[in-house]
């Protein structure tokens, strides 16, 4: 297609004027593929292939390089989409099956039509024609009391929708009225039923319709029938109708039959029958407040009667039948008792039956007192006045008692050293604690085994030079020592009952130290540290073991880097680039950045080394051709970065140079701003030998390139605005 563009080129470039016609002086190409169809707005002509096209106005020649890729689509074969109630496919969502189209983007760029076949879980069509009873229940939730028609009504129910077409009729149940027959004889027929009592009746019929009916009768006043109720009471048994002897109570009938009038007569006998010799023991519970004696049904009992089972004849209130109850007497009024509780030291005679005491008891004693007999109870608790120890201890051993004060909490302490039976302490003080509680005394009498310690085998001796710290296990014990040491240390005790030993170790143990190597640095933007091979974008302390690095000790060392991280001002470049010599020969220019940033700025014109400005906005004057103009912004951590612009002056045939491009930050680290009023159609990168490292399309006016896979050095950047227009712009990478 460049090869067919050429040859127009040439073509027009060589063809001979006609008369009255002119040279084209300017130049415009459109180098574009699009999908389908394009419409160009030089001639307002719309094509759907590739072509190559040019068209001559003025002094200007517009060239068309198109090359037009087809859409494609494949709807031969759907795409499954399923859903319970909601199905959803490439950012939409239906709520009803059925087969249904989408766009895609091919790999070409073209938009794609696929099919889309979706299913839908919870989805119902109802369609039928329903007759019931009363009321319907609708699956939707929805009760309808009357016939009604739905059609193509669409009613939500849990989320998921149903199609409704539905001929609903409701008929209703019928209630016949009741119906009351007056006197009658003694039987009455009725739906098939005798009837030969006053009572209402029911009975349940259908209607045409399919639905039950319910209709009664009540039927009252039998001529000839008559009831009637006997209550009878009965003491243990009754005899009823012609020796049937009864025992519990119930309810019996007698019917009879009037041979005059045929009617039947009903006898109805309610009866009760009441146990009367029933044993309805009671638990009589006396206190001390009383006589001695105790009067029931007529006769006296006394504190001899306790415990027995009395007995005694009475009536019940129902029927007056005779009941034999009985008494059980547990605890006989008049009897006094009374309990000392006493806590004693030692031992205690108790006054009431002379006897000595001299352990806790619990005791009883019984006396007669005017009559009435007297229980005395002893609750005795005692404490021991003396006690002894047996103690077998190695070396020596701190015997700890109570205090001798009797303060809650205070303990007393004797140290020994020999073995003897003690009762005082070093201090010749009497062994005995005092009770806080009962403030008794108790003496004790410590008799105690003192085994010898003897040191096991003769001290070894360790030398060890180590690093940082030494660490030793004996037993279950673990020793370390983070300085050096040369002495005969205990290391291990073995303490038991039969065997007393120390174990001396001597130490001869020197510790060295690792030595730390610090790194500070203060970078822009970045950091690579070559001992742990990262790069760091941020301050940070890291501490890496230097490789094949030890101090004189023989220890590793550590380097430690204290890395503080400053980062470049983001810049721009606002104002008017675009001159032309009947408008205007200068133009003000202004950094933009953040207004709290305290930045310095260095402008420099075209290939000068001098700065003409150091201010934020200057004004650029006697521009008479395109003038190169390099701002380098300075923060106050002594980061830098720099932008470039081209001012156009006088634009001619090649406008490639009018086109307004802004760079920032330059240097850039890991990402680059690329802005132009005109539009950004396209961006390419190139590297130091030419070669295209970064290729993106645009259609915006702005745009930001990741850097990230770029070395660091110096590159090309490549624009084409949208109005076909180009520029090439320097920039750094510094990571």
């Amino acid at each position: 297609m460049k090869k067919v563009l050429l040859s127009l080129l040439l073509a027009v470039a060589c063809m001979p004027m006609a008369i009255g016609q002119s040279k084209a002086s300017h130049t415009e190409i459109t180098d574009t593929t699009v999908c389908g169809r394009f419409t160009w707005t030089v001639n307002n002509e719309t094509y759907s292939s590739s072509t190559s096209i040019v068209v001559t106005r003025s002094d200007t020649a517009f060239f068309l390089n198109l090359n037009v890729l087809p859409a494609t689509a494949d709807t031969t074969t759907a795409i499954p989409v399923e859903g319970v109630c909601v199905a959803n496919w490439n950012n939409k969502e239906w709520k009803t099956p059925g087969n249904f189209y989408d766009t895609l983007t091919a790999t070409n760029g073209c938009d794609s039509i696929v099919k889309i076949a979706v299913s839908l879980d919870g989805y119902k069509e109802f369609n039928e024609t329903i007759a019931v009873c009363d009321t319907f229940m609708a699956p939707w939730g929805t009760t309808y009391n009357s016939s009604t028609t739905l059609e193509n009504d669409t009613i939500a129910a849990t989320y998921c929708n149903y199609v409704v077409t539905m001929n609903l009729t409701v008929n209703a149940s019928v209630v016949a009225p009741t119906t009351i027959i007056p006197e009658a004889g003694c039987t009455y027929s009725w739906q098939n039923l005798t009837i030969n009592d006053s009572e209402t009746y029911y009975d349940t019929l259908t209607t045409a319709a399919g639905c039950d009916s319910v209709i009664s009768v009540q039927v009252t006043s039998y001529t000839g029938q008559s009831h009637d109720t006997v209550d009878i009471v009965a003491c243990d048994s009754y005899v009823y109708a012609a020796g049937d002897t009864l025992t519990t109570s119930q309810m019996r009938t007698i019917q009879e039959t009037d041979t005059t009038t045929s009617c039947e007569y009903f006898h109805h006998f309610n009866i009760t029958i009441v146990n009367s010799h029933t044993d309805t023991t009671q638990v009589v519970v006396r206190d001390t407040i009383g006589g001695c004696s105790l009067s029931w049904l007529g006769e006296n009992y006394t504190y001899s009667d306790t415990n027995r089972v009395i007995y005694g004849l009475g009536t019940t209130t129902l029927g007056n039948c005779d009941s034999l109850m009985a008494i059980r007497i547990t605890a006989f009024s008049g009897i006094n008792r009374d309990t000392t509780y006493v806590d004693n030291c030692g031992r205690y005679r108790w006054a009431v039956n002379g006897t000595t005491y001299e352990t806790a008891t619990l005791d009883s004693a019984i006396s007669t007192i005017d009559g009435c007999r007297q229980i005395d109870y002893l609750s005795l608790t005692t404490h021991n006045l003396y006690d002894t120890v047996n103690e077998r201890r190695c070396g020596s051993f701190n015997y700890v008692f109570l205090s001798r004060s009797g303060v809650a909490g205070v303990r007393d302490t004797a140290h020994y050293t020999e073995s003897g039976t003690y009762t005082t302490d070093e201090n010749n003080e009497p062994l005995y604690s005092k009770s806080f509680n009962t403030g008794c005394e108790t003496y004790h009498t410590l008799i105690l085994e003192i085994v010898p310690v003897q040191n096991r085998n003769n001290p070894d001796t360790i030398v060890a030079t180590v690093c940082d710290a030494y660490s030793i296990v004996f037993g279950n014990e673990n020793h370390t020592f983070e300085s050096s040491v040369s002495d005969t240390t205990l290391i291990y005790s073995n303490r038991t009952v039969n065997r007393c030993y120390d174990t001396l170790v001597h130490l001869n143990i020197t510790v060295n130290y690792k030595s730390v190597e610090d790194y500070h640095e203060t970078v822009c933007n970045s950091y690579f540290w070559p001992f742990t091979e990262q790069t760091y974008t941020a301050s940070t302390t890291e501490e890496y073991v230097l490789p094949d690095q030890t101090n004189v000790a023989g220890c590793d060392s550590i380097g430690r880097l204290n890395l503080t991280v400053n980062y470049t001002p983001d810049v721009r470049i606002d104002g008017d680039w675009h001159l032309s010599p009947d408008s205007a020969n200068s133009t003000v220019l202004t950094a933009v950045d953040n207004a709290a940033d305290n930045n310095t700025y260095r402008w420099y014109r075209d290939n000068a080394t001098t700065p003409f400005s150091t201010d934020k906005s200057v004004t650029v004057s006697n521009i008479t051709a395109n003038t190169d103009i390099r701002l380098e912004t300075t923060s106050d951590k002594g980061c830098s970065t720099q932008n470039w612009i081209t001012i156009t002056y006088n634009l001619g045939i090649d406008d490639a140079e009018g086109l307004n491009v802004n760079l920032y930050p330059n240097p850039a680290s890991r990402y680059l701003n690329v802005e132009s009023a005109e539009g950004i159609s396209e961006v390419t990168i190139y590297n130091a030998i030419g070669q295209q490292v970064i290729h993106h399309s645009v259609n915006a006016n702005a745009t930001q390139l990741d850097l990230g896979n770029l070395a660091t050095g110096h590159y090309t950047l490549s624009i084409r605005a949208l109005d076909g227009s180009q520029a090439t712009r320097k920039f750094i990478v510094n990571k």
